[in-house]
Order: C-alpha cells, then sequence, then structure tokens
C-alpha cells in the first residue's frame, strides 16, 4: 500500500477554514435574505386580501344598516313606477336590426 506525506502549514489550515466559514456563511445569509423578501411579499398580499374582506364587509354593514332602518317589510324593485312601457315585440326586433 502506498504511503505518501501531506504537509501542511497550521496557518493554511487555519486560512482554508476560515475560507470555508465565511463561503458557508455567505450562501447561509443569502437564502435567509431570499427568505425574508418572500415573508415580506407574502404578507403584503395578505394585508391587501384583508383590507378588501374588511371592505367588503364594511359594504356590508352600511346596506344591512339601509335596510333595518327601512320599516317597509317589502323592497321596491323600481323606485319610478312611470317608466316609458316595454317596447312591443317588433320594435324590439327593429331595434336590433339597426
Amino acid at each position: 500500500m502506498p504511503t505518501f506525506d501531506i504537509k501542511l502549514d497550521i496557518y493554511t489550515l487555519l486560512l482554508l477554514m476560515l475560507a470555508g466559514a465565511l463561503v458557508g456563511f455567505l450562501g447561509r445569509s443569502r437564502q435567509l435574505a431570499k427568505k425574508d423578501r418572500q415573508i415580506a411579499q407574502l404578507e403584503r398580499e395578505m394585508m391587501a386580501a384583508h383590507a378588501e374582506v374588511l371592505s367588503t364587509q364594511r359594504d356590508y354593514c352600511e346596506l344591512e344598516s339601509k335596510v333595518k332602518e327601512d320599516t317597509s317589510p317589502v323592497i321596491a324593485m323600481k323606485k319610478n313606477t312611470t317608466e316609458e312601457p316595454p317596447p312591443k315585440t317588433s320594435e324590439q326586433r327593429d331595434r336590433i336590426r339597426k
């Protein structure tokens, strides 16, 4: 079995260990920065979604309060009943052809 000697200076070994630690640290800090950016983006999306839900809830509450204020049990479908009567079928066909 062949044997060979490897001579390694203690300063070279320390320099290699320091370089390895530095490369590992930089790689991990990049990963953490990427994760932080993703988390910040997801938080912004969630805030926008929650704001939309709150806006919809506010609109719903306003509509509900308007309905509660109305004392009539019937809700009118049309506000103005003196509108023009619906056109006859022949008039509808003429309008479509134009």
